[in-house]
């Protein structure tokens, strides 16, 4: 496998979120008919097409509500009044807004699904095409581009058969196995793999059947995959595992290595943003609440309820960037490269299958909890178990 021994720039491209890359997610099916809206690295060097993939997820969920309501991805509160506290209040599990105390007024994430991974609710394990039920565009709609394999609104688990043609990766029982991932649009936070023996009726696949089977990571083994399939090791003070405060108890869940940065600008006011307001705002930027005035992004409000999504999203993370006594900063995946746009990089990792697996067929899951949004992206991949 190669490895990276310098860091290699990335043009900016149109927006997409998290997707898993390899193994070939069943989200990933409209790739067949040549629809590849988000960027990606490919850990083979080859041309990475990945289809909508990034674009299967639940939005409007918080942590101790019973359901997601598909609306409020960018609100910033308690939505349903549970009373549910983060479990994460080390700063040093936050990719966004360190600075804050934690459950102060200034801790605006602190009801988001990273905040306590693993507990906030999806609308379906496989996700929703476009992000919400509904066929039409709208406030937190997200852009699906129907194809003959899905259409916006869909449910993953309704929708999403077997890709034609792929050969789903066998892994050994007790073994490990290598996964990538990409990001396009970071809004912070993190993710875990899961596994759920394949239904005979894939509309039974379920969030609870994953919960059962959590995937341990071999922290040593994460690293950044370049579109050229070079890879760059991360070191131990480089990666952010967690295990305490998750759900399923003891669950391990990785914080993405790679900074909050922004694919073009948008709102960069805010108590720690090293950066200025810069003039322009995109279409997307005004829809998402970035209100645009005389073609300059108005200040992102650091007050409760308000829409902060990409406050903490620059387009340059500084290495000073957060100057409360005692928060550490941002732990840059190499040094001198704050600078660099990490969105279309992947993340390669190896996780352990357990000893105590069945051998059969089974769908790998993909579950990335968003920390700046209320927004959790779901795939899921066949793959096979052996003895």
């Amino acid at each position: 496998m190669k490895r990276a021994a310098v860091v290699i720039g990335c043009a900016a491209v149109a927006s997409g979120h998290g997707a898993m890359v390899s193994p070939l997610s069943r989200n990933a099916v409209d790739h067949l008919v040549g629809t590849n809206v988000q960027k990606c690295s490919n850990i083979t060097g080859a041309a990475c097409n990945n289809g909508q993939a990034g674009f299967w997820y639940s939005q409007g969920c918080f942590i101790g509500c019973p359901e997601c309501d598909n609306e409020s991805g960018r609100r910033q509160t308690d939505l349903c009044g549970s009373g549910k506290k983060q479990t994460l209040t080390d700063p040093k599990y936050w990719s966004v807004n360190r600075d804050a105390v934690p459950f102060s007024a200034e801790d605006i994430y602190q009801h988001n699904p990273w905040r306590a991974p693993g507990s906030a609710p999806v609308n379906d394990a496989c996700g929703l095409a476009g992000g919400n039920y509904a066929r039409g565009t709208g406030a937190e709609r997200g852009v699906y581009i129907e194809t003959k394999y899905a259409k916006k609104g869909d449910v993953g688990t309704e929708t999403l058969g077997p890709i034609p043609g792929y050969t789903p990766p066998v892994y050994k029982v007790g073994g490990t196995a290598e996964v990538t991932w990409s990001i396009l649009n970071n809004h912070g936070g993190g993710y875990s793999y899961r596994l759920c023996p394949l239904p005979e009726d894939f509309r039974e696949l379920s969030e609870a059947c994953f919960m059962t089977h959590p995937l341990d990571f071999v922290e040593e083994e994460q690293a950044i995959v370049f579109p050229n399939g070079t890879t760059l090791p991360l070191q131990a003070h480089q990666r952010t595992f967690v295990t305490e405060g998750t759900e399923p108890p003891g669950s391990m869940w990785s914080m993405i290595p790679m900074p909050p940065t922004l694919l073009g600008p948008c709102c960069l006011s805010g108590s720690n943003d090293n950066a200025t307001t810069p003039n322009g705002c995109t279409e997307e930027d005004k829809h998402v609440g970035c209100a645009a005035a005389g073609g300059v992004c108005k200040p992102c409000p650091q007050t409760p309820g308000s829409d902060c999504s990409r406050c903490d999203q620059v387009t340059k993370v500084l290495p000073d960037r957060y100057k409360r006594a005692g928060v550490p900063q941002f732990p840059a995946p190499c040094e001198g490269c704050e600078g660099i746009e990490w969105n279309g990089l992947s993340v390669r990792d190896v996780v352990k299958i357990p000893k105590d697996l069945k051998p059969g067929k089974y769908i790998l899951g993909f579950r990335y909890d968003c920390e700046a949004t209320a927004q959790v992206w779901s795939n899921c991949a066949d793959v096979t178990i052996e003895a």
